[in-house]
C-alpha cells in the first residue's frame, strides 16, 4: 500500500500549471487549488498563493469564486469528478456499494491532504448534489425506503469518512513499526496493546476496511445480493 509521502509525490508530478492571465475559469483555478493542497496541505491554500501559481492577481479569483468556502465547494467539484461512480443498474446492489465504497476509498489515498474536505465539508455546489441523488440512487434502486437509503448512506459515509481519516494518519507515520517495539514502547502494564500489537499498524488497514465493509453491507442489505 503507498505511504501518504508517495501519493504526495505521485499528484506533485503533475505539470506545472501556465500563467493563467487572461483565460481564468472556476475549473481551472479549482484544479490549481487542488495541485497546491496535494503538494503543500490544505492550510497553505490561500487565494495569494493560489493567484501567484496561476501567474495573476488575487482580485481576478473573484470573478470566478465567491469566497474561500466557494473555492474548497470548488476543489470538491474536482474530486468528486474522480470519484468514479458505477452506473446504476449495472451490477447487485452490494457489488455497486462496494465499487463506490472503494473508489471513495482511492480518493484519500489519491489526495490525503485535500480528503478532510470531503470528510468534514457539505455538499453545496449542483454537481456535488448530483453525485449525492446518484449514490442515494444506489440505496434505493436496492429496494430500501427512502428513510432507509439515508440511514444507510449515513452509516457508509460515517465509515468511510472516518476510515479515510485514520487512513490518511497512519499512513502519514510511514511503515509499520515493529511489533516489538509497540510492544516495549507500551510496556508490561498494557497487555491488549501487546496482544494486539502485530495488527495495529498499516498493514492491517485493508483487512480493517473489508471487515468493516462487510458488516456495515450485511446491516443495511441484509436481503441483497
Amino acid at each position: 500500500m503507498p505511504s501518504t509521502a508517495a501519493a504526495t509525490r505521485r499528484t506533485s508530478r503533475r505539470a506545472p500549471v501556465p500563467p493563467a492571465r487572461g483565460n481564468l475559469s472556476r475549473e481551472r483555478i479549482a484544479s490549481a487549488a487542488l495541485a497546491l493542497i496535494d503538494e503543500e496541505g490544505l492550510e497553505a491554500l490561500t487565494l495569494r498563493s493560489l493567484a501567484a501559481r496561476l501567474g495573476c492577481e488575487a482580485m481576478s479569483l473573484y470573478h470566478h469564486v465567491r469566497h474561500k468556502g466557494d473555492l474548497h465547494d470548488a476543489v470538491m467539484d474536482v474530486l468528486l469528478a474522480e470519484w468514479e461512480l458505477p452506473a446504476r443498474g449495472s451490477g447487485s446492489p452490494r457489488a455497486l456499494l462496494a465499487r463506490l465504497c472503494d473508489s471513495y476509498r482511492d480518493l484519500a489515498r489519491r489526495h490525503p491532504r485535500a480528503f478532510v474536505l470531503l470528510a468534514g465539508r457539505r455538499f453545496n455546489s449542483p454537481a456535488a448534489l448530483a453525485v449525492l441523488d446518484h449514490v442515494l440512487g444506489v440505496f434505493t434502486d436496492a429496494g430500501l425506503t427512502p428513510r432507509l437509503a439515508a440511514r444507510g448512506f449515513r452509516m457508509i459515509g460515517y465509515f468511510l469518512n472516518g476510515m479515510g481519516l485514520a487512513e490518511v494518519a497512519v499512513l502519514a507515520i510511514g511503515d509499520d513499526p515493529p511489533p516489538r517495539a509497540i510492544v516495549d514502547r507500551a510496556g508490561p502494564q498494557y497487555p491488549a496493546i501487546a496482544s494486539a500489537a502485530p495488527w495495529l499498524g498499516p498493514k492491517g488497514l485493508d483487512a480493517t476496511y473489508k471487515a468493516g465493509l462487510r458488516a456495515l453491507m450485511d446491516a443495511i442489505l441484509p436481503d441483497a445480493a
